[in-house]
Parts: structure tokens; C-alpha cells; sequence
């Protein structure tokens, strides 16, 4: 059974202050709950509870170029602040075009959660981002998927990820932490991630 969010941010939080300070300094305060409103009210959907609990433990990481953190979220992700989800899902709605095979008016789609689709769905909820623009998306389509991780690229459209939730990208995070900071050996031939003289994480 997975942990619930708070104990698994709790885990990450301190595996990263001792292993990699430099990410746990960049990531922000809870964020503000006007925000968390003005997104729902944006989406017109229910978020994830999960998602919304955890920014109420942080409000992601300021996604400059620079990357000062590293990557929080393999491969390259870094989580974002509840404002800058907000102004990415209004700049994707008002900017490119919806899945044609999906979305309809009033936030009726014909897809499941989960399924592929292209170029945006207004179903998709950006959540972290890296620096070519690329970001994960929480899934609010109906169907047994909803609330999945998605990825959606510039131009390619978006497709599933093997996360079913936020929750279960925490626990990854956390369990390849843990694993890293014991040093234990990986299933799969899966590697370590590596974090560098400043305390910048990077996953393989």
C-alpha cells in the first residue's frame, strides 16, 4: 500500500536536505490557497486530492533555464508553483488546439483518461515542466485512469506515463531516494540518480 503524500514528501523533503541541499533550497513554500482556488475555478474540474495536498506542503520549484535544483521528478521535471500551472493551462487553452477526437464544449470529452491524444486536451493539467517545454500533466478525463500522470510535448501531443497518480510519482521519488542514499542495489539495471558538488540533483 502506498504511503500517503504528506509522509512521502515528508521522506523526500528529508532525503534531499541531507543528499541534495541544493534542490531541497530551491523548492517553495506551501502555496497559497487563493491560487489553488483560482486554478480550480480556471479547469472547471475537481483536482486530484492528492495533488492538491500536495501543495499544501509545497508550491513547486521557480522553472528557471538555469535548473539550480536539478530535477526533481525523473527524468527532468521540476514541479511547478500553483501560479505558474495556472498561466500554463490558460496559455495552452488559449493557444493551441484541442484534441479534435476529444474535447467538447463544457468540459465534455470523449476520450478516457489515459488514452493518447493530440495536440492539448483541456482535461490536462500541467504540473511540472523541464526546460524544453515538455511537461507532466494530471489526467482528469473520466474513467478508471483519471487523476494519471501524463506527458505532453510541444507539437507531439501527449501520451501516458506508468504513474496512475501523483501519489505514486511521489512514492517512485521516494523509494529511488531512499534507495540511493543506502546505496542499495537496483531491480531492472535501473541506476542511481546523481547529485553533484552543488547538491543538484540529476536522474539517469
Amino acid at each position: 500500500m502506498t504511503a500517503p503524500v504528506n509522509q512521502l514528501w515528508q521522506q523526500i523533503m528529508n532525503l534531499l536536505r541531507e543528499h541534495a541541499p541544493a534542490a531541497a533550497r530551491e523548492i517553495r513554500l506551501p502555496g497559497p490557497a487563493d491560487d489553488i482556488r483560482e486554478l480550480q475555478r480556471l479547469v472547471g474540474l475537481t483536482l486530484p486530492d492528492d495533488l492538491v495536498g500536495w501543495w499544501t506542503l509545497m508550491d513547486g520549484i521557480v522553472d528557471r533555464y538555469d535548473q539550480r535544483a536539478g530535477d526533481l521528478v525523473p527524468p527532468a521535471f521540476v514541479p511547478l508553483a500553483v501560479r505558474r500551472v495556472r498561466e500554463e493551462y490558460q496559455r495552452l487553452s488559449e493557444s493551441t488546439a484541442t484534441d479534435p477526437t476529444c474535447c467538447g464544449p463544457g468540459q465534455m470529452h470523449q476520450s478516457q483518461a489515459g488514452d493518447d491524444g493530440g495536440p492539448f486536451c483541456t482535461a490536462l493539467v500541467p504540473i511540472c515542466r523541464d526546460i524544453t517545454g515538455t511537461t507532466l500533466c494530471v489526467d482528469l478525463r473520466p474513467g478508471t485512469d483519471h487523476g494519471m500522470i501524463m506527458m505532453m510535448a510541444p507539437g507531439d501531443g501527449f501520451s501516458a506515463t506508468h504513474w496512475g497518480s501523483v501519489t505514486e510519482m511521489l512514492g517512485e521519488i521516494a523509494e529511488r531516494l531512499d534507495a540511493y542514499a543506502s546505496q542499495a542495489e537496483l531491480p531492472n539495471g535501473e541506476k542511481h540518480p546523481v547529485v553533484n558538488d552543488e547538491g543538484m540533483l540529476q536522474w539517469p
